[in-house]
């Protein structure tokens, strides 16, 4: 399914789970760089006064060297640093819920962060009025400016309910529903999100409640993929789900137990 701009990003691991993430807008990644800046601007004076106070009665003249190149590490080693050793997160990231992820949806390497911090001072908001980063925004699909796309990565939003996580259970039913249904389903949003919701929380409820909250949605997607009258509507709707977010059923290598063991 094509994913809407500034919603979700979603994510099938290896593992079969399926993440979602809601990627951060320009609007707040604009509030995060601005107290960046103000952090910036607090470890350059602290910086200041520390060379002030090194120097003596010599003063700044004797410490100029010193500034230039405490100011040189800060506005080029702070998102670096901050990004690539503390999970993704600035100060001012932090403070607004915001962390940057690869697009793989597990945290940045340094690489990374020194990647998209290094093109940043091209894009980024303090650059041509930050038109190049917002161009590259408005017309990906996560949001990302051109850092985020030369590195991989994507900017997201911690609690709002995101990070949601389904950890499918492959019982038989689902493993033998996943392989009646196509490929590739096309949808709605709309269904995708229906899906999406009821997968993160069917778990708060037992077999028979599911079953009933599950089956008028399950009535038009069984009549839709021809599949049998009488599936398990949690099954249906479950199998929908991973095959919309593009999972693709694998033969399982369990062993089998021989038939005479106990």
């Amino acid at each position: 399914m094509h994913e809407p701009l500034d919603t979700s990003a979603r994510i099938v691991t290896p593992e079969r789970i399926v993440l979602e993430f809601p990627i951060a807008g320009p609007a707040r990644r604009l509030c995060a760089y601005l107290l960046d800046q103000l952090a910036m601007l607090g470890f350059m004076l602290t910086a200041a006064f520390a060379i002030v106070i090194m120097t003596g009665s010599a003063g700044l003249g004797a410490g100029t060297g010193l500034l230039l190149a405490g100011y040189f590490a800060i506005v080029w080693g702070y998102g670096i640093v901050c990004e690539g050793f503390l999970n993704g997160q600035t100060l001012g990231k932090r403070a607004l819920g915001l962390r940057v992820l690869s697009e793989q949806g597990a945290p940045i390497t340094v690489a990374q962060a020194v990647l998209r911090n290094v093109i940043g001072t091209v894009d980024g908001p303090a650059s041509f009025l930050g038109l190049l980063g917002l161009s590259s925004m408005t017309v990906s699909r996560r949001f990302q400016r051109l850092g985020d796309l030369a590195a991989g990565t994507m900017v997201v939003v911690e609690g709002r309910g995101d990070g949601r996580i389904f950890r499918p259970q492959f019982d038989r039913a689902l493993e033998r529903m996943i392989e009646r249904l196509p490929e590739r389903i096309e949808g709605s949003s709309r269904l995708g999100q229906v899906l999406a919701d009821y997968a993160a929380e069917r778990d708060r409820f037992l077999p028979p409640r599911r079953r009933e909250m599950a089956a008028p949605l399950a009535e038009k997607l069984i009549a839709r993929y021809h599949l049998p009258p009488d599936s398990d509507p949690d099954a249906v709707l479950r199998a929908v789900y991973l095959r919309s977010s593009g999972f693709k059923p694998e033969r399982s290598n369990r062993a089998r137990t021989p038939s005479g063991a106990a």
